[in-house]
């Protein structure tokens, strides 16, 4: 019933992810594989908990970016947005960096030169927690914030990542308000 409920949305709003999909279709092969090849469905188990472990231990690394935010990554939910501000991208840095922390986020890395900021969520009920990355670069007189919430091991975020954009951005016009 969940499958053809997320089929359905698929095919007709395109609102589902690729993940998800492929997640369905990994469930399909595991249960139909459950009894013939008993072998096949542990080994699917060791490698998906090898995968959750190391997810687990490089999350709060910088070097491994890429591999969280890669849309090749298919084990990972992202939700990605770009603004632009008028601001100087020192000024808008600094705010960002104090705008993560004030929306309950924690910093784990933050490089003023590059521009790059890296906080992680908490683990909740919904989540084993997501990461944070803030890119902000100037050109041309504007500074964009390009914003990337990716879940560090789920292929189904629950709203999790538009929600952390969401109290991010909430927390940065509340901390603009004289």
């Amino acid at each position: 019933m969940l499958i053809k409920y997320y089929l359905n949305n698929f095919f007709m709003k395109k609102s589902v992810s690729t993940s998800v999909i492929i997640f369905a279709l990994f469930m399909v092969v595991i249960l139909t594989l459950q009894k013939k090849a008993p072998e096949l469905v542990i080994g699917m188990a060791v490698l998906s908990t090898f995968l959750f472990l190391f997810s687990m231990i490089v999350r709060n690394s910088i070097s491994f970016k890429p591999y969280f935010t890669s849309r090749y990554n298919v084990l990972t939910s992202k939700v990605r947005h770009q603004v632009e501000y008028d601001l100087p991208k020192d000024i808008l840095f600094e705010k960002m960096k104090e705008v993560l922390t004030e929306a309950g986020f924690k910093v784990r890395h933050a490089d003023k030169d590059a521009g790059i900021l890296v906080a992680t969520s908490a683990i909740s009920l919904y989540s084993w927690g997501e990461n944070i990355y803030v890119d902000i670069t100037e050109s041309s007189g504007k500074t964009k914030v390009d914003f990337c919430s990716a879940c560090f091991f789920g292929i189904v975020s629950w709203g999790r990542n538009e929600k952390n954009y969401e109290r991010m951005m909430e927390t940065f016009e509340n901390s603009l308000i004289i």
